[in-house]
């Protein structure tokens, strides 16, 4: 029996067993977060351009050991708010003086009178608050990856999921699982920005007789984005201002939740074709500080490898490895190699995507790692995910 024959059997079974039955009492949760690793499921067959590469994690910073003095913090936070520039065109809604919400159209981030450092393991012990394993970090980049889980939020709060779902996990679940991104940028005036990004796998049926399930790439929801950066918000507020009234705890949470509404915008880009009908650039319609924000949360749910980036010379370095350009490679390693099965891994090459400001837009551009136009004919590909995401 397959994997989704035998779920279906179980569910069956269990509907059967329940369906006499009436209101039990049973008082089920309406948290939107449930999360739970994917440890105990068959592992997630990603596709192969969202393969994750292995980061290296010299540069992780450890556990938090010391404590921030309150008093100190907020000597230091009112200096470094009398300092403070709003860039223009954002909207700063005021909160606290740690944590404030930031908006741009439809995205949303915090910002933080604090610096990445004293951050970092804030967010650290973030992750496992609601559920959620690290699985990779880069200090260096400001860069946090969670593991792949299961939201169990999702399930339908029946008594099916009371009685199945404890015991057979495989046999009663959403057929989808989430992942999140978070990213830190130091600004010039001491404070922080954090950026939450979503993305999400779906399990979709297949084969002949419909016996037999593969991941495929899911939609990102920006509902869950809000509610991950709402819950960093608290959580940064609750550190700072461990003396915070439980009234003033409530006005800031509703606020905050009202502050991640998102607003519509009309289309923001365009593409732009060469001489050979081939896509040459992606123009953004937002001067360059937005459009730095704004391509990053894309990098971000695109699932890119960050590397490095600089936003003075106006780049984002990512590793990403093309199906078409993976294909290509492995033909090229010869007919007695794929013959014996011994092709090796084609490895990813990195990418520098470059914003050039030209005052009210920005033009992006895709070069190879050194700044020379890209030799492996991948560019073309990467302005269009990007145009996909930025419409």
């Amino acid at each position: 029996m397959t994997k989704l024959s035998l779920r279906l059997a179980v569910l069956a079974a269990a509907a059967t067993a329940v369906s006499g039955c009436s209101v039990l009492g049973i008082d089920f949760t309406d948290e939107k977060v449930q999360y739970e690793s994917s440890n105990s499921r068959a592992n997630l067959e990603v596709p192969p351009d969202l393969t994750p590469i292995g980061n290296d994690n010299r540069f992780a910073v450890p556990s938090r050991t010391t404590v921030v003095s309150a008093n100190a913090e907020a000597a230091r936070q009112q200096a470094a708010a009398a300092q403070s520039n709003t860039p223009v065109g954002s909207e700063i809604v005021p909160a606290t003086v740690t944590v404030k919400v930031m908006k741009e159209g439809t995205d949303r981030w915090l910002r933080v009178n604090a610096k990445p450092e004293e951050l970092w393991p804030v967010v650290q012990d973030f992750w496992p608050s609601v559920g959620l394993v690290v699985k990779a970090q880069d200090a260096k980049t400001g860069y946090m990856e969670t593991e792949w889980a299961e939201n169990k939020a999702k399930l339908p709060q029946d008594i099916i999921r009371r009685t199945v779902g404890k015991v057979l996990d495989f046999a009663y679940s959403t057929g989808e699982q989430d992942q999140y991104r978070v990213r830190m940028e130091r600004n010039d005036d001491s404070t922080t920005d954090i950026y939450i990004t979503h993305r999400s796998m779906v399990e979709v049926v297949t084969g002949a007789q419909n016996d037999s399930t593969v991941w495929q790439p899911g939609p990102n929801d920006p509902t869950m984005e809000a509610e991950m950066l709402q819950r960093l918000a608290l959580r940064i507020d609750a550190e700072f201002n461990p003396n915070a009234s439980g009234k003033a705890e409530e006005a800031l949470a509703e606020q905050i939740k009202q502050d991640l509404q998102p607003e519509p915008v009309p289309a923001k880009s365009r593409i732009v074709n060469g001489a050979d009908e081939k896509v040459q650039a992606v123009e953004l319609f937002e001067p360059y500080d937005r459009a730095w924000r704004t391509v990053g949360l894309v990098i971000d749910r695109m699932g890119f490898e960050l590397v490095d980036r600089d936003r003075v010379a106006g780049y984002y370095l990512v590793r990403y490895l093309d199906p078409t350009y993976e294909q290509k490679k492995k033909e090229e390693q010869g007919f007695f190699t794929n013959l014996f099965g011994s092709d090796k891994a084609i490895d990813a090459p990195n990418y520098r995507i470059h914003l050039a400001d030209e005052g009210a837009n920005t033009r992006i551009t895709v070069q190879d790692g050194d700044g020379n136009p890209d030799p492996t004919g991948v560019a073309p590909n990467i302005l269009t995910l990007l145009a996909e995401q930025l419409r």
